[in-house]
Formats: C-alpha cells, sequence, structure tokens
C-alpha cells in the first residue's frame, strides 16, 4: 500500500499506527494478522471493515491530490470532546522526561522523538525516528494494540506541528498535544476546528497555547 522511510524498528507499531491515524483501520478487533519481515524491513497487514480516503481519490481522479485526501480524512474527523485539565508544570516537566529518553538524538542529533503520557505527569510509551509521523504513528499504533486510554492522554513531540499531525492526533483521539517547536498556521486553524488542544515552544518555563487554553492550569 505505501512505502515509508524511517528508522528500521516496531514495524508493526509503524504499520498499524499508519493505517489507524490515516482514518483506514478504527477496530483493533478488525486485524485478521500482522506480519513482519525484519529481512525486508515490510510488514503485511491483513484486515477487514476498512475504508481509505486515498481508493476514493483515485476513483475521483486519475492523479489523486494531496488536497483531496486530507479534505476526506478531516471530513471524517470527530470534534475531540474532553475535559481533561492538565497543570502547565506538568506539561514542562514531561517535555523534559522526553528529551532525557532521546538517547538516539543525543548521539546524532537527527531524529525526532514522541511520547504518550498520563495527565499525572508519567510517560507511558516513548519513541523515536528519522521521521515525525512515524513517531506518531509508532506511539498511537502501539496504544491501539496495547489497549491503552488515549481520551485523557496527551502526546509530546520535538517536531514542528503541521495540519498532517493534527490529523493523525485527532483520529488518535488524544486531546493535548505539545511541542518544544512551532505549530503551521493550517495546522492551528485545524486545533480550533476539531477540539484539540495545541501547544508550541514549550521550553524552560514558558509556552504557547493556540487553542482551547482552558485545558492547560497555570
Amino acid at each position: 500500500m505505501v512505502t515509508l522511510k524511517g528508522t528500521p524498528e516496531n514495524y508493526d507499531y509503524l504499520g498499524i499506527g499508519f493505517l489507524y491515524t490515516s482514518g483506514i483501520l478504527q477496530k483493533k478487533e478488525d486485524i485478521s494478522s500482522v506480519v513482519v519481515d525484519e529481512k525486508q524491513k515490510s510488514v503485511r497487514i491483513k484486515a477487514k471493515n476498512i475504508y481509505s480516503p486515498l481508493e476514493d481519490s483515485l476513483r475521483d481522479s486519475l492523479i489523486p491530490r494531496r488536497a483531496n485526501i486530507e479534505e476526506k480524512l478531516i471530513s471524517k474527523l470527530l470534534p475531540v470532546k474532553c475535559f481533561l485539565k492538565v497543570k502547565s508544570e506538568i506539561i514542562f516537566t514531561l517535555m523534559n522526561a522526553m528529551q532525557e529518553k532521546a538517547k538516539l538524538f543525543k548521539l546524532t542529533g537527527g531524529v525526532h522523538s514522541c511520547a504518550l503520557a498520563d495527565k499525572q505527569g508519567s510517560i507511558i510509551l516513548f519513541t523515536e525516528d528519522i521521521s515525525r509521523y512515524n513517531t506518531i504513528d509508532k506511539i498511537l499504533g502501539e496504544a491501539f494494540l496495547k489497549d491503552i486510554l488515549r481520551e485523557d492522554a496527551i502526546i509530546l513531540t520535538s517536531c514542528r506541528i503541521t495540519s498532517d499531525i493534527l490529523i493523525k492526533i485527532a483520529f488518535g483521539k488524544i486531546p493535548i498535544i505539545a511541542s518544544r517547536a512551532a505549530p503551521t498556521d493550517k495546522a492551528v486553524e485545524l486545533a480550533k476546528k476539531i477540539g484539540i488542544t495545541l501547544v508550541g515552544f514549550v521550553r524552560e518555563k514558558g509556552m504557547n497555547i493556540y487553542s482551547y487554553p482552558e485545558r492547560i492550569e497555570f
């Protein structure tokens, strides 16, 4: 279906996460099998009851336009409804904890980090990858397979937040995303539309909150 470029590990989480955050896979029970071939660096996933916005775009046009695919993905998103409130100190603590875990980044300076955390301030899952999109897919793929509750969780990342990242977060039903980097204007617009608290430039004792600031307590 797709060739992804990234750090060669956790193919199962990456494959499942990609399908889940693309709106193709919705329930774990729909997965028939997951076969990882480490030698070929591939993962073959069999599933039922799937839907692909990409297939719709292919029917609409000989060349699927990225805008068409993104528009169809956004049309499938439900607003993230959540009454979660998190203290700002926890966001700072979590960001520092994620950076401490980023051993591959310390060695290379060339990868992105991502973590899933609970509202109490504990990191549940962590990953690194050369692709920022893969880090989101790996984290949400693992959470999906392990039935980790996501509706009251926070996702942290080192990367710039784009609308594509926001779409993945929304499919993952995560209400808060915090990054050390900046968001794009389209990501901010989308976050306001679909109910996600978007936090950027989390550094030292400062942060920018671009949407739904009521979820962050100072």
